[in-house]
């Protein structure tokens, strides 16, 4: 019996070491956005959908001067001809619900997939602009946390 049961552990074992990693790596930032005269900052996280490298969807917080968050919220995006595009939502900390959408246009950007192009943000700034269904808009910029330097 101890050698069925040892047989079947290596058998999992083999599997399981065998199966790829199916999650896509989480990308993270900070962004900045400007309506006019009016400048917003925060931070965002992005992932790939597995299977779909691109298709991307994350999370997002703006915040005050002091650090505080003063608005948290979801996005989406998908790769476009020369870009990408994609939807956002938030709620503020009082409670009042925003949307909008955002695009960017990626002059010179020779990766694959979505993906890659978050990936491209650990050395480069993305650009785009951004509008909210009420009128609101303004451009964005955002790069992500740079690579942690080997020990």
């Amino acid at each position: 019996m101890f050698v069925a049961i040892a047989g079947l552990m290596l058998s999992l074992q083999t599997v399981a070491a065998a199966a790829p990693d199916a999650a896509p790596p989480i990308f993270q930032g900070t962004w900045i956005a400007t309506a006019g005269a009016q400048v917003f900052h925060g931070d965002w996280s992005a992932q790939a959908i597995p299977g779909r490298l691109d298709d991307v969807q994350g999370s997002w917080s703006m915040v005050n001067d002091a650090g505080d968050a003063v608005a948290k919220g979801t996005w989406s995006a998908q790769r476009a001809r020369r870009g990408f595009r994609g939807k956002w939502s938030a709620r503020a900390i009082g409670g009042a619900l925003y949307s909008g959408t955002f695009d960017a246009y990626l002059p010179g950007f020779k990766g694959k997939t979505l993906q890659d192009m978050f990936a491209e943000t650990k050395t480069k700034q993305i650009a785009g602009t951004w509008r909210t269904g009420g009128g609101m808009r303004g451009n964005w910029y955002f790069k992500g946390a740079a690579a942690a330097a080997p020990p």
